[in-house]
């Protein structure tokens, strides 16, 4: 009979992480990750990775068991005690069963998103907003700003909407910054050039990529709740990093913290990010619990790292 703290042991880690190896092993590797992230909670670069590296972990941990059948065990099989394998031999094939429909979502999600919406207008992309020819001075600020990145300048647009928003957009293969009017009403010249530094940020940081691979990687373990903490928490990782680097373009945070001020009582335009090829500073957020699963960090908490740049 398994004892009552092995089993629950076993029943969360499968349920959290995948099947789990000797406890020892996965308290070690996921503990030691876990307290990675946490460590370089002020290094957003760094806890990307190391947010990223539980996803790693979590999905080698639900193919153990195609691991152990391909004779290539990361763990020595003999460690999985008969009588936990035993119970628990349903819920393995499931879990795996599981992700493994997941990697194949992911995959189609992928391809999807590459071969697929990236390859589309912008216009065909949201239809329910009226694309214009983006100003003079917009399109030469956002040029300056990009050759200040070490970048290649992007494509720039004007939404129709008396909404403040900014957004950066992959369309027919290469990158687009769309500004709306409101947000070049509602501020002036300097907030607005921080504005699209901060766009500008997650080209030069590549956050597309990064935020592509959390995208993925949650539908592959869309099983695991772990998941929809882990993906949110990368995504507003990327925030604080463009945040900062646009503060770095601009030579300071001050135009950013005004232009943050200033929009902090907005709403943004309403578009979904989910397809993966959007970067979009939104002012939208939860809250109380629900605030861990927001993707964008709170106006308040941006304006605080950034007025720590000051110090």
């Amino acid at each position: 009979m398994i004892h009552l703290f092995p089993k629950y042991f076993f029943i969360l880690t499968l349920f959290l992480v995948g099947p789990s190896a000797p406890p020892p092993t996965i308290i070690a590797l996921f503990g030691g990750i876990v307290t990675l992230a946490l460590a370089l909670r002020g290094s957003f670069r760094y806890r990307t990775i190391a947010l990223l590296s539980i996803f790693g972990l979590m999905l080698v941990e639900s193919l153990q068991i195609v691991f152990m059948g391909l004779h290539f065990e990361l763990f020595e099989s003999h460690l999985f005690h008969q009588e936990v394998w035993n119970f628990f031999s349903t819920l393995f094939t499931l879990d795996l069963g599981l992700t493994i429909a997941g990697v194949l979502a992911a995959v189609c999600a992928a391809a999807y998103i590459e071969f697929g919406r990236s390859r589309m207008s912008i216009a065909k992309i949201f239809p329910e907003f009226k694309f214009l020819e983006a100003p003079e001075q917009v399109r030469n600020t956002v040029s300056s700003l990009a050759k200040s990145a070490g970048i290649q300048p992007p494509e720039v647009s004007l939404v129709d909407s008396g909404t403040p928003s900014a957004f950066t957009i992959r369309s027919k293969r290469q990158y687009v910054i769309a500004v709306s009017i409101g947000l070049l009403e509602s501020l002036d010249n300097e907030e607005v050039e921080a504005c699209l530094a901060h766009e500008i940020s997650h080209l030069k940081n590549k956050d597309f990529i990064w935020r592509f691979v959390a995208t993925v990687a949650k539908v592959a373990l869309f099983a695991k709740p772990l998941s929809y903490l882990i993906e949110p928490a990368v995504y507003r990782g990327r925030e604080f990093l463009a945040d900062r680097t646009a503060a770095t373009l601009m030579g300071g945070p001050s135009a950013l913290i005004s232009a943050l001020s200033k929009l902090g009582e907005s709403q943004s335009l309403d578009i979904s990010t989910s397809a993966g090829n959007v970067c979009m500073c939104n002012l939208n957020h939860s809250s109380g619990f629900f605030r861990i699963f927001d993707k964008h960090p709170k106006i308040n908490a941006r304006i605080r790292s950034l007025e720590e740049m000051r110090g």
